[in-house]
């Protein structure tokens, strides 16, 4: 119990889980910011390693920190090649879906259908079940050397600050595969498109 209080209290005093006072939101097109990634993908990718990146054709429009958002992604990129240490295929693809029963974000109304949707997919070792209940848990992490296990629980606050929400489907052995969603822009004016058909429809 005292060190799980402990490992709160570190955690809150991170530089990276206190980014409320300093967020910069504007409205963004997360094609654009995946394009901003994909420029960068070569500096954490091995040659070894097949990567497809497949943009949606609908606009995606959403309200972002972009430093913030491209830090997440970076942070989730960085946990697939590390699952890749002999090679394999990575994926980044973005969609608009239409959530039928409820929203993204636990208990927010705000994040109701449509939203933005990105998915991040490799070939890797997977993630055990037990393990996988805890990778956003500050400070875990199986890794050995200099790992401080807060890659991937940085990605979930920094997402969780934009109204969005992620999740991650693996099986040991079979890959990884990374969701994450962020709320679209609800544009008012007749002039600008409000509702589009999603790419994919999905159900939470």
């Amino acid at each position: 119990m005292v060190e799980s209080f402990e490992r709160q209290v570190q955690t809150m005093a991170l530089p990276a889980f206190n980014m409320h006072r300093t967020l910069r939101f504007k409205e963004r097109d997360l094609n654009e910011v995946v394009r901003t990634l994909e420029s960068v993908l070569p500096r954490y990718m091995d040659s070894n390693i097949d990567t497809k990146v497949i943009l949606s054709e609908l606009d995606l429009r959403i309200m972002a920190d972009i430093a913030l958002v491209h830090r997440a992604l970076i942070n989730l990129v960085k946990n697939s090649m590390d699952a890749m240490r002999d090679g394999g295929r990575f994926s980044i693809e973005t969609s608009r879906v239409n959530f039928l029963n409820g929203s993204v974000s636990d208990g927010n109304d705000d994040c109701g259908s449509p939203c933005a949707f990105i998915a991040l997919a490799d070939t890797g070792e997977g993630i055990d079940e037990k393990i996988r209940e805890r990778i956003f848990e500050p400070f875990f992490t199986t890794k050995t050397g200099n790992a401080r296990g807060l890659g991937l629980p940085i990605a979930h606050h920094i997402i969780k600050l934009h109204g969005g929400s992620i999740d991650v489907e693996s099986t040991a052995g079979s890959g990884t595969a990374i969701n994450v969603y962020l709320p679209l822009i609800r544009l008012e004016s007749k002039t600008r498109i409000s509702m589009a058909l999603p790419d994919r429809i999905t159900g939470i």
